[in-house]
């Protein structure tokens, strides 16, 4: 009966989640999705349909190059593809927009599904059906996770929940082909995230924390082989299958260095001590010191890679995610730094509670092992992240920032004490150590960029039903046992979620979901003078023209337009948005704007929303090169204008507008 029960329960919450996040989808036109990537995605899964597999560069993008899709990591889209021909096996209706559009939910209620058996199975059913109910109800996993919002954040928090929940369950199991066989799943889908998102690499490094803990907490290797064993399931098959992990440039510049490099050097220092304490020399004497050899080495590695972050820091300010500073990458909007009001909005009161539930933990941790310093570098860690905006109006940001490495670095030092005179074992330790290392990376990369702020949902929920569970105990013990004790404990941690999700003074975010799943999603373009633009492109021109457009909207012209463009939102080449802005929005030089124009083999035109700046020659009289032919009445005080370019015999191409700025391209492009 109570499986039964159990079971009920957690079908109930799955069937929530699913339940808001479709709220918004008859809101949207057909063919439409609320976010410009979701294009790009679905893009390349009508290629893969059609084709098999995404060629070598996709030239309908970034005319007249092509973007390298060898630099770019696609599973995701074949996913779309091939889910949607197995989906027509048994729905023979079902088209490849419809799998598209329904993806990131059915992805999230999977990865939440997955989520809640391992807490299940490690902490019991109350504690996963708190965490459930709040990953399913919170506005800050919703927005990126509803129906329509189809980029692939969805799918790689799917994989990112299997692969450490199945990793951690194989550390947890005493059966021996059980824990191989979870060992491989989480190595798969290491390898499955690898090939979907660069950006995958903090998961990976939340696995390879809990390694490092387990090789500072212990004198002798612990099944070395099934760790070589995992790592042997996606190191080389990334090596071998994505170029962008053998010759990286751009945005997968570092993909070498943070999916491959890492595990290896786990691997090596873990067979090196093996070694020192069993069959060199000096065995005998290194072996009662096989703790501090540990902790030498792991000092050794932090060493070795903060030695390769300043080396390469100059490559990580221009094109690579996450440290993308440059200006073009600041314009982003989803790259923005959080308010205080923002978290409030998106997580109720819960990034509070979290941060009290991470602490109380760490300071019992360290109680236990004398170390009660963890206490301070934690509370400035959340103070100068989560409170950032009014403490850096108080000691300014470039403190607050000081403030905040500071908190990192006391947090990693810490930690390391902690586990280098780490005594006896913790129920559930390294669940603990993979949530807290899971709050601390993507909390830290949220604190200057909104768009990781999906990934913090996870964390805040585990943290904030430890403190549900610590506090029903509290209270348990001050209550007389006049009830059944699982009955009363159940009541007292029940009536605190149940305060936490709706009473407003203890953040009520509940009273937003259904705001995040409708209000919060909007269609793009939507029913309005630009998609009508976009129809008369793919009806009226017989001929696949190559529109030159703001880069925003790329993605929207290849699929409802089914036009050719020379940029779009991948920031592929950041030079060429930053060239069209300065030749075509500021434009002083109608042959400049012409030569540039050309370079990109341009046959359109289109400003949308009049973007160009006062004084452009765009907002002035144009000469017969640019013909208006959309819209064919009020053409001046038209939203959307797209002009048909009939280049005069002395405008020939220049190879200076097609620059990239990448060396690898540069030295090999050929200009026509």
């Amino acid at each position: 009966m109570a499986h039964f029960r159990a079971i009920l329960i957690f079908v109930g919450i799955l069937l929530i989640a699913l339940f808001i996040r479709i709220q918004g989808i008859d809101t949207l036109p057909a063919g439409q999705f609320t976010e410009p990537d979701a294009y790009l995605y679905y893009w390349q899964a009508q290629i893969v349909s059609e084709q098999g597999h995404l060629p070598a560069r996709d030239m309908y993008r970034w005319v007249p190059l092509g973007r390298d899709l060898g630099q770019t990591l696609n599973f995701y889209s074949y996913a779309l593809a091939y889910g949607h021909k197995a989906l027509s096996f048994i729905f023979s209706n079902i088209s490849l927009y419809q799998v598209t559009l329904y993806a990131p939910v059915v992805c999230f209620c999977i990865g939440l599904g997955m989520l809640c058996l391992f807490l299940h199975r490690t902490f019991g059913m109350l504690f996963s059906n708190s965490v459930g109910v709040l990953l399913a109800t919170f506005p800050g996993t919703i927005e990126r996770t509803a129906s329509g919002f189809s980029d692939r954040d969805s799918w790689c928090l799917m994989i990112g929940i299997l692969s450490v929940t199945t990793y951690l369950a194989s550390l947890q199991t005493q059966h021996p082909r059980r824990r191989l066989f979870l060992t491989l799943v989480s190595g798969f889908g290491v390898f499955l995230g690898g090939m979907s998102w660069e950006g995958f690499g903090v998961f990976l490094g939340i696995i390879l924390v809990v390694e490092m803990w387990r090789f500072l907490t212990s004198e002798t290797e612990d099944s070395l082989l099934l760790y070589f064993l995992w790592t042997l399931t996606f190191v080389p098959p990334l090596w071998f299958v994505s170029p962008a992990y053998r010759n990286g440039y751009g945005f997968a510049t570092h993909l070498f260095a943070f999916m491959l490099i890492p595990p290896l050097g786990v691997l090596c220092i873990r067979a090196l001590r093996h070694l020192l304490t069993t069959k060199a020399p000096l065995a005998d004497k290194l072996r009662p010191h096989s703790r501090t050899l540990a902790l030498g080495l792991t000092l050794a590695s932090i060493a070795i890679t903060l030695g390769y972050f300043f080396m390469q820091h100059h490559t990580f300010d221009s094109t690579t995610v996450p440290f993308s500073q440059n200006s073009l990458m600041q314009n982003v909007t989803e790259l923005e730094a959080p308010r205080f009001g923002y978290w409030k909005f998106r997580y109720g009161g819960t990034f509070i509670y979290c941060c009290i539930g991470v602490l109380f933990i760490s300071l019992d941790l360290g109680k236990k092992h004398r170390t009660m310093l963890i206490g301070t570098p934690i509370t400035l860690f959340c103070l100068t992240t989560f409170f950032r905006q009014p403490l850096d109006q108080l000691w300014g940001t470039s403190l607050g920032n000081i403030f905040f490495y500071i908190a990192i670095t006391g947090c990693v030092i810490v930690l390391l004490l902690i586990a280098w005179r780490w005594k006896a074992s913790v129920p559930n330790e390294l669940t603990y150590i993979a949530f807290t290392l899971w709050f601390l990376a993507w909390v830290a990369l949220s604190r200057d960029a909104k768009r990781y702020d999906l990934f913090i949902g996870l964390p805040l929920a585990f943290f904030t039903v430890e403190l549900i569970q610590s506090l029903s105990n509290f209270l348990y013990d001050k209550v007389k046992q006049r009830l059944p004790y699982a009955l009363l404990k159940t009541s007292i941690a029940s009536a605190l979620l149940a305060g936490i999700l709706f009473f407003p003074l203890l953040g009520a975010h509940t009273k937003r979901s259904l705001f995040a799943a409708t209000q919060m999603q909007k269609a793009l373009p939507g029913d309005n003078s630009v998609t009508r633009a976009f129809q008369w492109i793919k009806v009226d021109i017989p001929y696949t023209p190559v529109v030159a457009a703001n880069w925003g909207f790329g993605g929207m012209l290849n699929v409802l337009a089914n036009a050719k463009t020379i940029t779009d939102q991948d920031h592929y080449i950041q030079r060429w948005i930053y060239l069209y802005n300065r030749y075509v929005y500021y434009a002083q030089s109608e042959r400049e704007t012409l030569e540039f124009l050309k370079s990109h083999k341009a046959t359109h035109l289109m400003l949308i929303n009049n973007k160009a700046v006062k004084g452009s020659l765009l907002r002035g009289q144009l000469s017969e090169a640019f013909v208006p032919v959309y819209p064919r009445e009020n053409f001046d005080e038209a939203d959307v204008k797209i002009w048909e370019l009939h280049y005069p015999p002395d405008i020939q191409p220049n190879p200076k507008y097609l620059k990239t700025g990448f060396p690898e391209i540069d030295e090999t492009l050929q200009f026509q």
